[in-house]
């Protein structure tokens, strides 16, 4: 084969970074939960009306499909199909429950001289992962008033419930790349028609569109998409060298603009997520396929992003109710329409990573060398959104 032929077959990977399918580390990931999680923290800092904080939790989501399945099909691909998913569901116990259950209590300590009350079904639906499905019926049934500043738990049900489906999925119906392909193209399609048909038909509210499952489901799984198709061979991944360029780039932020500023209700509750995953899924193929974006991966690499990227679980546990406090304090009502002062601000954004630091450093980083000795990966996965 000349040359010619072989730039001609896999144009745009040759110089880009290297694949790897043994689920290990990936450059700019952790930079990439940086972005997401200001983003989010900015969002609710008091910013929300500029800051699309629900574009961060999407591409929390993304990220997570990616990194997740990667893990997955490396031990498929050691294993003939077959993925240890005690192993997995117990590592997963390790990553996730010790933070938040520090979180629980101590975020319930914190509130306790403000008087928030916390009820048993709150409790029960942050513990057990239903807290979605929980504040959605809270909803319908006009039980709206907010116990205790936990609302922002529910992406945690949506991902702790794609830990749950997902490697059993992928064991039973997903032992080649080709079925693993199919098992995700059809989950994005059922997930799409679905949330088209509880808008459109049943006339089910925002509520469920935005915080349940059942919905949401589908942003992980263009991450999942995106991390089988660059398993293939070479062969194969050459075949996605058509949808890597600049026009693909620009086409891609302009379709995420666009879902932002487009305010119909109708669009907003059904394709908004459909075009935003499908525009993160070219933008982090180019990120890694496109030379020209190198630089990129440079900027995602510096050690304070990667550094913010670590510390992102525990970040989104803490920011909520810091933020909280912060506006009790200097407002006289967290609940108040008026926004915090830049020094009010400043104040719970640090301490929201103050408290991340501490649960980072004395509850999620102790357990790391635990979670390997059960076959975890030496990559610190995605676990909130």
């Amino acid at each position: 084969m000349s040359d010619t032929q072989s730039t001609r077959q896999e144009p745009s990977f040759s110089g880009a970074i290297p694949f790897k399918a043994d689920g290990g580390y990936m450059p700019g990931l952790d930079g990439l939960r940086a972005i997401s999680i200001l983003i989010v923290v900015i969002a609710h800092v008091g910013f929300e009306n500029l800051i699309p904080g629900g574009l961060g939790v999407t591409v929390f989501f993304f990220v997570s499909g990616f990194l997740i399945t990667r893990i997955l099909v490396a031990e498929q691909n050691q294993h003939v199909g077959a993925i240890d998913l005690p192993g997995f569901y117990l590592r997963r116990f390790l990553r996730l429950a010790p933070a938040l259950l520090v979180f629980l209590l101590g975020s319930w300590l914190m509130l306790l001289p403000f008087g928030v009350k916390v009820d048993a079904g709150h409790v029960a639906a942050a513990l057990f992962y239903f807290i979605n499905y929980y504040d959605v019926v809270r909803e319908w049934f006009g039980w709206s008033e907010r116990t205790i500043p936990w609302g922002h738990l529910w992406s945690l049900a949506v991902e702790e419930h794609f830990y749950l489906l997902f490697p059993a999925a992928l064991a039973l119906f997903g032992k080649t790349h080709q079925a693993r392909v199919r098992l995700i193209v059809t989950s994005i399609v059922v997930c799409a028609l679905w949330r088209a048909y509880a808008v459109m038909g049943l006339g089910l509210p925002h509520e469920h569109t935005y915080y349940t499952t059942d919905s949401r489901l589908e942003n992980i799984a263009w991450g999942c998409l995106l991390a089988i198709l660059l398993d293939g061979a070479p062969r194969t991944r050459a075949r996605l060298a058509w949808l890597v360029g600049w026009h693909w780039v620009v086409l891609a932020l302009g379709a995420i603009l666009a879902t932002l500023v487009y305010r119909d209700e109708v669009f907003r509750e059904t394709l908004r997520y459909s075009i935003q995953g499908a525009a993160l899924f070219l933008l982090v193929l180019n990120l890694y396929a496109l030379r020209n974006l190198r630089f990129s991966i440079d900027l995602l690499e510096l050690q304070p992003m990667r550094w913010i990227g670590r510390l992102s679980y525990s970040l989104y546990l803490w920011h909520v109710p810091i933020i909280w406090i912060v506006r009790q304090v200097m407002l006289g009502d967290a609940n108040s329409l008026e926004r915090l002062s830049p020094l009010g601000m400043v104040i719970a954004v640090a301490l929201s990573f103050a408290c991340a630091c501490a649960s980072y450093y004395a509850v999620e980083r102790p357990l790391f060398g635990l979670r390997k000795r059960f076959g975890g990966k030496p990559v610190e996965t995605l676990a909130t959104a």
